[in-house]
C-alpha cells in the first residue's frame, strides 16, 4: 500500500518498535490463527512495509489466509499479534485446546 510522506512518519515509531519483535516470533513460526470460533494451526509468513504487515498463514485445513493490519492498529504482546477492529490473531500458543477434542 501506497504511504504519503505524512503518515510514514506517523506510522514510522511503530514500525521501529514492533518489527523486529513481530518478525522474531511469529515470521515462519507455528502458531495459532484465530478468528471468532475459528481456530488453526499453521505457519505465518510475514512481510512488512512503511504502511504495516502482510501475513499469510498457511496451514493443512485449507487454503491459504491473507492478514493485514497497519502499524497503528496493531495488538502486539509477547506471544499474540492481532490488529484493532479486524477479529484475527495470531499467538504461540493454543487458546482454547477444548476446541480441539
Amino acid at each position: 500500500m501506497e504511504v504519503n510522506e505524512e503518515l510514514k512518519e506517523k506510522l514510522a515509531p511503530l514500525r521501529q518498535r514492533f518489527e523486529s519483535h513481530i518478525l522474531n516470533i511469529f515470521h515462519r513460526q507455528d502458531v495459532w490463527y484465530q478468528q471468532k470460533r475459528t481456530q488453526l494451526n499453521g505457519s505465518a509468513h510475514i512481510t512488512t512495509d512503511d504502511w504495516g504487515v502482510s501475513i499469510r498463514f498457511e496451514n493443512s485445513q485449507r487454503d491459504d489466509i491473507l492478514l493485514s493490519g497497519r502499524w497503528d492498529y496493531l495488538v502486539v504482546y509477547a506471544d499474540r499479534l492481532g490488529a484493532a477492529y479486524s477479529g484475527w490473531s495470531l499467538t504461540t500458543f493454543c487458546p482454547y485446546p477444548e476446541w480441539n477434542d
